[in-house]
């Protein structure tokens, strides 16, 4: 009984978020409420039983046996609330815009330095680990250079993009955070274990805008021997998309200060000297006080608290999730039944077939729908077969590929109606130029041991 009631609770979660019928936040508390509430009666057990199971998932628990401690949510939620605030911050002072501006003046009026300009800036201001502003910010810069030089706006789409997908599987990305607390994984391990394939199929990235400029440069005719056919005004037009992006919070006189700070930040997470959130808390506490009075730092704090508050809300609310499908026993009832299906000789190789059908899910489903409905039910399943939590994490990570092709991206259409396509062309452009991606983090995780094969 309790593993069909486990199944009807996925399968709503799942249902509820693809119809767009509850937010993310709702769902991961209302549904594991309900069915909790359920499981409570058919256990036998006091149905304020349910507050504890959450509160274990958002904040830890103890084996009664063992007494060894697992950690809830909010280890992850505090690294991604300050961690988003912190590169907000950062994003809006200004640290990222001379080598954006760099990027742009190198390219002048050649396809090839334009769509190369185009992917190393989107590599820098998706960092912030924000779809929708690496998107509004590009397309501003980039969109009237490429209308002027006759280049296909479906290229200036797809180089914004693939580096979106590569980089929001930092530390403060949603992705991450929510693999890590579904599987119950450290965060900075798992980053270390895939940041080898995030680096390979970056510069990937960075090669395919190489091709797609010199096919732009043979579409053309252009020549390089040629002088740029682009005046100076229309620079400092594309210029000044990404000086005036917010131009109150420019501080250009704490460039240094800002990009020594994010050095150390970044250098000590990567290192594991401190918890995440702790790190990105104290820089963010620093930023703020160096680059800002006190009435700035506080209409920058509204200005960032939705970009803030609504990844942490639902970070916090997927404890609830993890907590009640946990410790009321239906992920080991869904476990125990997966198990009892898979013939031993393919169960040996769960992770790299896990991690293809992973693509496909993860660029349909909502993102929580996928970690926390499916993600969390397949490690213990893979368990049974020797596969640790984090290596099925990492697993689960390699679907990233394909993420931002996904149709459940709200960003994704001011990005297509701003490129003249339609959501289908995107789709297919997209797949075209990242199937190797899907295969670089395979091959990537595979000999770095990150992932059994």
């Amino acid at each position: 009984m309790l593993t069909i009631l486990a199944y009807a609770m996925i399968i709503t979660f799942l249902v509820l978020l693809t119809k767009r019928k509850l937010t993310v936040f709702s769902a991961l508390i209302l549904v594991p409420a309900v069915f909790g509430v359920i499981s409570c009666i058919i256990l036998d057990k006091d149905l304020l039983e349910l507050f504890v199971w959450i509160k274990n998932g958002v904040f830890y628990s103890v084996n009664p046996t063992t007494k060894a401690v697992k950690m809830g949510v909010i280890s992850g939620a505090s690294l991604i609330l300050f961690a988003v605030l912190y590169f907000g911050v950062m994003l809006k002072a200004g640290l990222f815009d001379p080598l954006c501006i760099y990027f742009i003046k190198k390219a002048k009026g050649d396809p090839l330095k334009i769509t190369m300009a185009t992917v190393m800036v989107a590599s820098m201001v998706t960092l912030d680990g924000d779809t929708t502003t690496t998107i509004i910010v590009c397309t501003a810069a980039f969109l009237t250079l490429y209308k002027r030089m006759n280049m296909k706006l479906s290229y200036l789409a797809i180089l914004i993009t693939m580096p979106i997908g590569i980089f929001n599987q930092l530390p403060w990305g949603g992705p991450l955070v929510a693999s890590a607390i579904a599987l119950n994984v450290d965060m900075a391990q798992l980053f270390r274990q895939i940041l080898p394939g995030m680096l390979v199929a970056e510069a990937y990235t960075i090669f395919a805008a190489y091709l797609i400029g010199k096919k732009e440069r043979a579409r053309l005719n252009y020549n390089p021997a040629q002088a740029a056919n682009i005046t100076p005004e229309q620079i400092n037009e594309m210029v000044a998309a990404v000086k005036e992006f917010e131009p109150d919070f420019k501080r250009p006189r704490f460039f240094i200060f800002n990009l020594v700070l994010t050095v150390i930040v970044l250098g000590m997470l990567i290192a594991d000297l401190a918890h995440g959130g702790m790190l990105f808390m104290v820089g963010s506490a620093l930023a703020l006080a160096v680059n800002y009075g006190v009435d700035e730092q506080m209409e920058l704090l509204r200005n960032c608290a939705s970009d803030v508050l609504i990844p942490a809300l639902a970070t916090f609310a997927a404890g609830a999730f993890t907590g009640i499908l946990g410790n009321s026993g239906m992920s080991n009832a869904i476990a125990n039944s997966i198990i009892s299906i898979i013939p031993e000789s393919l169960g040996v190789h769960m992770a790299p077939i896990y991690a293809i059908i992973a693509a496909p899910a993860i660029c349909f489903l909502p993102q929580d729908a996928f970690y926390y409905g499916i993600a969390a039910v397949i490690a213990p399943v893979a368990a049974q077969f020797g596969i640790t939590n984090e290596q099925t994490a990492v697993a689960s990570m390699v679907g990233q590929a394909f993420r931002l092709a996904s149709p459940v991206i709200p960003a994704l259409y001011i990005l297509t109606e701003r490129t003249n396509m339609n959501f289908v062309e995107y789709q297919k452009l997209f797949f075209t130029w990242t199937w190797p991606v899907l295969l670089i983090y395979l091959f990537m995780h595979s000999v770095t041991g990150a992932m059994p094969f």
